[in-house]
């Protein structure tokens, strides 16, 4: 038996071929001895063809290409995402930043954010800065989410934690406490989005 074959059947091995099916749903080895990386690999390759796809579509028609540590990053986060809305996100990011006309802020660190996103949260972000862009004040608008379930409550809390967002505070003109108008802290129930969080939002959208 080669030495893939005796490593396999170990013990060792076999409680760790048991651990990963519990943890990720498919065994380390399938029946045919092909190691767990293997099928992670070609996963990775097909999320990456499909990010291909869908940067064709959007990419701009200057472009040039990013520095190594960037792109290099983004498209190894790229790859372990199966969520078609946030492969498309990724895409975005990437033609945002192969875009030779582009003139916004572009950082590696949205590549951490949007690896750390869940589809909700996308959807979320997305629609708080629909909303924004719709009023008058674009994002001098503060933002009330009138749906409060957990879910969207976590989703609120992550998108803070992650700087995009940032507490409501509103001053009440024309009454003065020494020097300093008194103002009123809303936490998430009212709330703004920050810079860094246009920016990212802009960084993702095509």
């Amino acid at each position: 038996m080669g030495a893939i074959g005796d490593i396999v059947n170990s013990k060792p091995v076999e409680s760790l071929v048991n651990f990963f099916a519990e943890i990720v749903g498919k065994p380390l080895v399938d029946g045919a001895g092909i190691l767990y990386s293997d099928a992670v690999k070609a996963k990775r390759i097909a999320n990456t063809l499909k990010l291909e796809e869908k940067y064709k579509l959007v990419k701009a028609g200057e472009t040039q290409p990013t520095s190594l540590s960037f792109g290099y990053k983004l498209l190894e986060k790229a790859s372990l995402e199966e969520d078609d809305d946030i492969l498309t996100k990724w895409a975005n990011l990437l033609s945002n930043a192969t875009d030779k006309n582009y003139d916004n802020s572009m950082r590696k660190i949205f590549i951490d954010i949007l690896d750390s996103l869940e589809p909700i949260d996308v959807k979320i972000f997305d629609d708080i800065n629909k909303f924004c862009l719709s009023t008058a004040n674009k994002y001098e608008a503060m933002v009330r989410y009138t749906q409060s379930d957990n879910m969207r409550k976590e989703s609120l809390n992550v998108l803070f934690s992650l700087g995009l967002i940032t507490y409501g505070v509103t001053v009440t003109p024309g009454i003065k406490i020494g020097s300093h108008s008194p103002t009123t802290f809303h936490g998430l129930e009212q709330f703004k989005v920050t810079e860094l969080g246009q920016s990212f939002f802009k960084s993702v959208t095509r």
